[in-house]
C-alpha cells in the first residue's frame, strides 16, 4: 500500500461502518487466535481461518484480507509455520493501518 489515503475505507452509511467496523474487530481477535493456533501447530484451526478470511474478506471489499486468508490456507495445508507467522504479521499491519471514514 502506498500512502495512508490507501488504508482509509470511506462509508458514509453509519450502519456499514458498524457493520464493517465489527467484522475488522473479530479479524484482530483471528489475530490472536492464529498465533495460538500456530504456536501448537494447529494447523487445522490455521486452514479454517484462513478460508474464511479468504470467503469473507472481499465481501466487505478488503481484498489484501481475502488474499491473506487464501495464503494462510495453503501455508497451513503445508505446515508451514514460518509462512503462516508471516501472513499472520502482514493481516495485523494492514488490520492496524487501517482507518474506516
Amino acid at each position: 500500500m502506498g500512502g495512508k489515503t490507501d488504508n482509509l475505507i470511506d462509508i458514509a452509511d453509519p450502519f456499514a461502518r458498524r457493520l464493517v467496523g465489527q467484522y475488522l474487530a473479530r479479524r484482530k481477535e483471528d489475530v490472536a487466535n492464529l498465533l495460538v493456533a500456530v504456536e501448537s501447530a494447529d494447523f487445522d484451526t490455521v486452514r479454517i481461518t484462513g478460508h474464511n478470511l479468504s470467503g469473507s474478506g472481499a465481501a466487505y471489499g478488503l481484498e489484501r484480507i481475502s488474499s491473506i486468508g487464501s495464503d494462510l490456507e495453503c501455508a497451513a495445508d503445508g505446515a508451514d509455520a514460518s509462512r503462516i507467522m508471516q501472513l499472520i504479521a502482514d493481516l495485523d499491519a494492514f488490520l492496524r493501518d487501517l482507518r474506516l471514514g
